[in-house]
């Protein structure tokens, strides 16, 4: 299976939700684009046969001896127990595969996330076994091969990185990695605050006067920009788009989190008693220290979860307060305030003067005359 294959039985798995469920019916009555199934097991009776690709999301696939498969066969959460013919690529997530005495698979076999093969000796399988992704990115696999994937290896050949030497070259190379990714991040803080000192100002306002706010619509955001990246990745014409949504969302998740350094940085610095110090090394050194921290946690094995936490926390609370102010252009007011200045106390209505009437006009004069007398 090449890699445009793989990618597409990817997306299938990711983007299933999305998709309408079909009614399991009879083999005789099998669409020819394919079967896709929801929360119920599937079993493809003896010598019946699928028009196309299989997909069963959230249960079980038993494909019976003698039936066909005549695509692609994908069981997401569930087993698939095969002892028919699959004529393109068997992909199982988060489950099991048991290969029969009679089954063939004309294509790979791949076992990914949280999967078990289980395999008898007279199965046949015409491309690769694989487990995972393809991992291209691993510092020891061999570039000059294409099509690399990560095969499962055999009991009796040890697999190459497994030595003292490579697993401490690994080590430092993931350190070096972190440390470059620190700096890289702390430079583009004080950057940033260099050219946008007042766009960060408001970004960091919003998040320590509006928490609430911040973290709720930050969390939506996310929310919705993973969905819509799904949504536009499935498709042909609108892929490149799912692009742009997720380097639009990294970038103000990344100027949330610039914000908040600022914010860390100034109080540090203040804390220390530097006095004034320009805004482009306050905001540089309080990113480079929550960013420390946060990769930091993830590093350490018992900490990682801590860790992961932290940076959701906080990009939640940063990606919110770039939403409310749109990237920093738009004071955001809280609707307390809002109300507040749209309808301002109401004073105390003045009394109307009194007229003075006749009697009090002589009673004035009287008492005018007794004083001069």
């Amino acid at each position: 299976m090449d890699k445009q294959a793989l990618f597409c039985l990817t997306m299938i798995v990711l983007g299933g939700f999305l998709l309408p469920a079909t009614t399991v019916t009879a083999a005789s009555e099998q669409p020819d684009d394919g079967v896709v199934i929801w929360n119920e097991n599937y079993t493809l009776p003896e010598d019946e046969e699928v028009n196309g690709d299989l997909v069963v999301f959230n249960g079980d696939a038993t494909l019976e001896a003698g039936s066909r498969v005549a695509g692609d066969t994908v069981v997401w959460n569930g087993t698939a127990d095969v002892n028919g013919v699959v004529e393109g690529t068997l992909v199982i997530s988060n489950g099991e595969i048991q290969l029969g005495a009679q089954a063939r698979v004309r294509g790979d076999v791949v076992c990914s996330w949280n999967c078990d093969i289980q395999r008898d000796e007279a199965a046949r399988i015409d491309g690769d076994i694989i487990e995972g992704p393809a991992l291209r990115w691993l510092p020891f696999a061999e570039w000059g091969q294409p099509g690399l994937r990560l095969r499962i290896p055999d009991p009796d050949e040890e697999p190459p990185w497994v030595s003292g030497a490579q697993r401490l070259l690994r080590w430092i190379l993931r350190i070096v990695r972190s440390v470059v990714t620190t700096l890289v991040i702390a430079a583009i803080g004080g950057l940033v605050a260099l050219i946008w000192p007042k766009a960060t100002a408001e970004v960091e306002r919003t998040v320590f006067q509006s928490p609430g706010v911040s973290i709720g619509v930050g969390v939506l955001t996310l929310i919705a920009a993973v969905a819509l990246v799904v949504a536009l990745a499935i498709t042909i014409c609108l892929s490149p788009l799912a692009a742009l949504v997720g380097l639009a969302v990294g970038a103000a998740g990344l100027f949330g989190w610039v914000a908040i350094g600022s914010r860390v940085g100034r109080r540090l610095l203040r804390a220390l008693g530097t006095g004034d110090v320009a805004p482009l090394w306050s905001t540089a050194l309080g990113t480079l220290i929550i960013t420390l921290i946060s990769l930091g946690l993830t590093a350490a094995f018992c900490l990682a979860p801590l860790g992961w936490l932290l940076i959701f926390v906080l990009g939640s609370f940063g990606l919110g307060a770039v939403v409310l102010t749109r990237f920093g252009t738009t004071p955001y007011v809280p609707s307390a305030h809002r109300e507040l200045v749209a309808s301002p106390p109401a004073h105390a209505p003045m009394e109307a003067p009194v007229e003075p009437t006749v009697e009090s006009e002589e009673g004035a004069a009287t008492g005018r005359e007794e004083e001069e007398t």
